[in-house]
């Protein structure tokens, strides 16, 4: 018998925690519906979101923005007071759909 120390084997994978749901409908289009732009204040959005905002108002004439700005820092100091009570902010602001940029 050996003097190695013997380990017991974990299999390195676990039951997904997380239960898989069917993703909401696509809306139709755009024209008459309120996006918002949601950002983490990291990689570059401050540039992107308005070059989107042009090229989504050009598409879609009627198309509502709600910038980033409104929302909130989705990644900053008070991240989970924003995170926890943004279902009732999109609500409130009549959100229809969201751009969520993340710096990754």
């Amino acid at each position: 018998m050996s003097d190695e120390p013997v380990y017991e084997v974990v299999w390195p994978s676990s039951p997904c925690g997380v239960q898989r749901r069917s993703p909401a409908p696509r809306l139709a289009t755009l024209d008459g519906a309120t996006v918002a732009f949601l950002w983490d204040d990291l990689f570059r959005g401050d540039e992107l979101f308005p070059v989107l905002a042009d090229e989504l108002r050009r598409q879609f004439t009627n198309v509502g923005i709600i910038d980033y700005p409104v929302i909130g820092n989705i990644h900053g100091a008070d991240e989970a007071e924003v995170v926890r009570g943004l279902p009732r902010r999109l609500h409130d602001l009549g959100v229809d759909a969201v751009v969520c940029g993340m710096g990754c």
